[in-house]
């Protein structure tokens, strides 16, 4: 993995507005990060910070304190993952290749997780934040799912899934302050590499399930997805 300058351990390391992928899509309404911490500074290089609503897509078991944005905004928790109901191997075997992981992603009771946030990025007023714990994996695959409902092409979605792999040291320093070198080395090497990366492959097994299935807006459908909601995302998020 390509190790970039260090993230101050305070400041967000993987945050940026979804804008950024360009292609119309309006600056200043969602943001996506990895998790906020307590004493975090505020990203100066985000329009309007704080956001108004959080949609926090981590499980109960990666909370170790109340959530850091909750004095200043709405947080509305929706985990991607709890719900599952993977146990054994088969939780195992998920959470060791991105490309399974993503592909459980898009069924059943993770995928209707997605279709509820979508919901609510759509009905939120003000900036929204959505994050997992890295900003990778949950809130990749549902920030893929945002630009395609919005049209963006499936290049430029990629290239933003893919521009996390640049900040993955300063998240990985983020989520191991206060552990011992020993633990922290313990801890990655039993992880594949590509956990630690954004690779392009991880995320196109994603845009082609949803190609397969009609596209994206007839995948969000069949999962519970309402019309009138993409409607009003585009109507939120697009500059014309």
């Amino acid at each position: 993995m390509t190790v970039p300058p260090v993230t101050p351990a305070s400041r967000l390391a993987n945050a940026r507005d979804l804008a950024s992928v360009g292609h119309g899509v309006r600056p200043g309404v969602v943001y996506r990060a990895d998790a906020p911490s307590p004493g975090d500074e505020a990203p100066s290089h985000l329009e309007d910070w704080p956001p108004r609503t959080v949609v926090d897509l981590r499980g109960d078991s990666e909370k170790a304190h109340a959530h850091a944005l909750g004095a200043v905004a709405t947080i509305v928790d929706i985990p991607v993952l709890d719900d599952a109901a993977l146990t054994g191997a088969q939780a195992r075997e998920t959470l060791m290749s991105l490309e399974v992981l993503y592909t459980h992603m898009t069924q059943g009771a993770p995928a209707a997780a997605l279709v509820r946030a979508v919901h609510l990025v759509a009905e939120a007023e003000g900036p929204v934040l959505v994050h997992c714990s890295a900003g990778k994996d949950r809130t990749g695959v549902l920030a893929a799912l945002l630009e395609t409902l919005l049209d963006v092409p499936r290049a430029a979605v990629v290239a933003d899934y893919v521009a996390t792999g640049e900040h993955m040291h300063g998240v990985i320093e983020r989520m191991m302050r206060g552990v011992t070198a020993d633990f922290r080395e313990a801890a990655m090497a039993q992880m594949p590499p590509e956990v630690f990366e954004a690779p392009a492959h991880a995320i196109e097994v994603v845009l082609d399930r949803w190609e397969a299935e009609g596209g994206a807006g007839a995948w969000f459908a069949t999962h519970g997805g309402e019309a009138d909601a993409v409607a009003r995302l585009r109507a939120r998020l697009l500059l014309s």
